[in-house]
């Protein structure tokens, strides 16, 4: 205990960041226009940690007191989450200058004039900088900001204990807050061309992160296949930019969503066109199929790049992407007619998704690549929804079009709470393992060099040496599978409901995507509890877990809190109607009906006893899959008691002991099955996705190297050997003497002569 005290200690000096806000706020500052802190902070401490590394390298006050950089870190994102809750309090307080949609421009930086096709010059554009706030906004960068905060504290604990990081987290910080930046600046952008701009600057963050342990084969490979399959969905998403300014010559939100339409005059197929560039970048950047493929390999990062990437922000990049594209389709206002095939293409792509990676996920015994195929099937659940909040908008269905993009969003909310906590309670469990096997090695025990303390045959009774990790890791499953009242319940609910009344009410295509979501959602409870259980539950699989002990500094604490925003979280903001709210339905968070349990009623009947007959049946039958069949199929297989003389604490005891009460079930056979072989291959997706490479890309790349070599290299080569040679036969003449001069005069006289003779003949 005094040694955690003693850490946080370390607090103490940035402290007086709290008081950045009041300072403001005194002034008479408004909050919007203190927005840019949230982007400048992490910007100056990227190069203040940079710097005060390679300076300070080695120092014990620098790796002791600052945590080699993480301190600096964390006031930074201290700073940008204090602005935010400010603009977000102000904004749900109903300020009046929150009225509309605000823009704020800060600086005005480029001013030029548009070259037209008569070559004169005309109007005159300006590029500033700006930010734009509505509810979309709001959530999305709170949620970025409190995770990356939340994140950035857990590392001080997972990265500055491990040996093999020691005189490198400088770096590790400085790459952490330049991807924060990135993320928080793609959330604020006014326009899509900072938001491509940002887009990148985390797209570059990403391949260092990924790559921190680069001197594993694995890890750099990882690097490079994340870094250029994003690259594959960027080009598409600057096609789509340019495309976009050429239909409305600007690329300012304040432009563009007033009028989409033009008053009619806007083509729909180049439009469509367009924005299918937009979603094909989104599909790359949120791991979608078919630019799913480097999201698992994503996990030879640390494990708070694992969370940082998987819950806080990259991957929740594309879906910001598809959430800007509804005024383009809003026919109630003024979108664009004839987009419909949009939102089926985003909704086939997110229930394809959905389907294929909770398959992969069935397999995987690695607790890190459980989590990552777990986000490709949430995130798809979300790219889904907003299919249909796609459809039912371009066909004037604005209530239900509103509803689905609500759920849709707030899925992204609780998915980011939970997933955050999850792959930070998996990083808890793989770092006190890790340490664990450590300390039995060097004791001369069982400690083996090839253990993987990331496998969870390796584990099992984890639950009485871990309780807040156990509790945390629980209570984040229960909300990605939906259990009733958990906070991933109500969106998920939401999303399956509305696109089952696309397919059965509206469009019979749309039954493919709410087929695959449904069945996604008994998938998810068998996975995710099989994780949990084969962590926590049941008898040690190793010795390793004997020693096993839940005590480093700044790890538990974020876990908590992320407990309680899961737990709670959802439900009392389901209660205050957040759905509506993010789907501009209502200006304001609220209560349906004046009490509390009036109020809580009403939300539960529509939760359980819709009106719609079938959308009550597709409610029960998700909550049978999810919340029954999933879990109870995994407790056969994997549950198990603790062992004797094990306990756990009060909150997860009910679960490991019920889940030694289902009996065992053999699943040899069915483990050795070329279906589990395909899934454990991630159906050869990279085998073919490498053949095609192989075939394609990587002989086109070779004749590339080639002709630049030989070609390109070649001719200024020679160019360049000819003019020494060529200087040496000229300093060869010029001798000095007058005479040589003389001569090159008369030689050169005449053949100007011969050549003006020439041409006036």
């Amino acid at each position: 205990m005094s040694e955690s005290s003693n850490e946080y200690n370390l607090l103490l000096p940035i402290l007086p960041v709290l008081l950045v806000v009041p300072a403001l706020y005194v002034s008479g500052m408004e909050s919007y226009d203190a927005a840019f802190l949230i982007v400048l902070a992490p910007f100056i401490a990227f190069p203040s940690i940079i710097i005060a590394g390679q300076v300070y390298n080695g120092n014990e006050t620098w790796k002791n007191k600052m945590k080699e950089g993480g301190i600096i870190g964390l006031a930074a994102l201290l700073v940008s989450l204090s602005v935010s809750v400010w603009i977000l309090i102000e904004y749900l307080a109903e300020i009046h200058h929150f009225s509309e949609h605000q823009v704020t421009s800060w600086i005005e930086w480029i001013s030029f004039e548009v070259l037209q096709s008569d070559y004169t010059m005309g109007s005159q554009r300006v590029i500033g900088v700006g930010v734009w706030i509505d509810s979309v906004t709001l959530m999305l960068l709170f949620v970025a900001t409190f995770l990356c905060f939340l994140i950035c504290w857990f590392s001080l604990g997972y990265m500055n204990t491990d040996p093999i990081n020691e005189d490198r987290n400088h770096r590790f910080y400085a790459e952490f807050v330049l991807f924060a930046m990135g993320m928080f600046g793609m959330v604020l952008a006014d326009n899509f061309l900072w938001l491509f701009i940002f887009w990148e600057i985390m797209g570059l963050c990403s391949y260092l992160l990924i790559g921190f342990y680069f001197w594993k084969e694995s890890a750099a490979y990882a690097a490079k296949k994340a870094f250029l399959t994003t690259r594959v969905g960027d080009v598409f998403l600057m096609v789509g930019l340019l495309v976009l300014y050429d239909i409305y010559g600007s690329l300012e939100f304040s432009v563009i969503f007033e009028d989409p339409s033009l008053h009619g005059s806007v083509d729909s197929d180049k439009l469509f066109w367009a924005l299918l560039m937009l979603f094909v970048g989104a599909v790359g950047k949120s791991a979608q199929f078919p630019l799913h493929v480097w999201l698992p390999d994503a996990m030879e990062g640390p494990t708070p790049v694992s969370a940082l990437i998987h819950a806080a922000t990259m991957v929740n990049a594309g879906l910001y992407l598809v959430a800007r594209m509804v005024p383009f389709v809003d026919v109630g206002h003024h979108g664009v007619a004839g987009l419909e095939e949009l939102g089926l293409i985003v909704a086939y792509i997110g229930g394809i998704t959905a389907f294929m990676a909770a398959s992969i996920a069935f397999v995987q015994n690695d607790i890190k690549k459980v989590l990552a195929y777990s986000t490709m099937s949430q995130l798809a659940y979300i790219f889904t929804g907003l299919g249909s909040a796609l459809w039912f908008y371009n066909h004037g269905e604005h209530h239900a079009a509103a509803f689905v993009f609500g759920a849709s969003m707030f899925h992204l909310f609780n998915h980011a709470m939970a997933k955050g906590m999850l792959f930070m309670a998996s990083g808890s469990v793989i770092h006190e393992v890790h340490h664990a096997h450590d300390h039995l090695h060097e004791e001369g025990g069982h400690g083996h060099d090839d253990f993987d303390p990331q496998d969870m045959r390796n584990m099992g009774g984890l639950a009485s040496k871990m309780p807040v990790t156990s509790t945390a890791m629980m209570i984040g499953s229960m909300s990605i599978i939906g259990i009733p009242l958990i906070g991933g319940f109500w969106s998920k609910e939401g999303i399956i409901a509305e696109t089952w009344l696309a397919a059965l009410e509206h469009e019979p295509l749309m039954i493919g995507p709410a087929i695959l979501i449904l069945l996604t959602a008994g998938m998810t409870g068998f996975y995710m509890s099989r994780m949990w259980l084969m962590t926590f539950a049941g008898e040690p699989k190793h010795d390793v877990v004997n020693h096993v002990h839940e005590s480093t500094p700044w790890i538990k604490e974020p876990l908590v809190i992320l407990s309680l925003v899961s737990a709670l979280g959802g439900f009392l903001l389901t209660l205050l109607g957040v759905i509506d709210y993010l789907s501009a339905e209502s200006s304001h968070l609220g209560l349906h009906k004046p009490e509390l349990i009036e109020a809580t009623i009403y939300e539960l009947e529509h939760a359980f006893l819709p009106k719609n007959s079938n959308l009550r049946m597709v409610g029960w039958t998700t909550i049978l899959l999810s919340f029954i069949i999933g879990p109870i199929f995994a407790a056969r297989v994997h549950g198990g008691s603790l062992a004797k003389g094990q306990r756990a604490s009060p909150l997860v005891a009910w679960l490991t002991s019920l889940s030694g009460r289902f009996g065992s079930q053999d699943v040899t056979e069915m483990s050795q099955s070329s279906l589990s072989e395909a899934l454990q291959n991630r159906l050869y997706f990279d085998y073919y996705y490498e053949l095609v490479l192989s075939k394609t890309v990587l002989p086109l790349a070779a004749f590339a190297a080639w002709f630049d070599r030989n070609v390109i290299d070649g001719i200024i080569k020679k160019v360049e050997s000819n003019s020494v040679l060529g200087s040496i036969q000229v300093r060869r003449v010029t001798t000095g003497r007058a005479s040589d001069y003389i001569l090159m005069a008369a030689v050169g006289a005449l053949s100007i002569f011969a050549l003006a003779w020439g041409v006036s003949g």
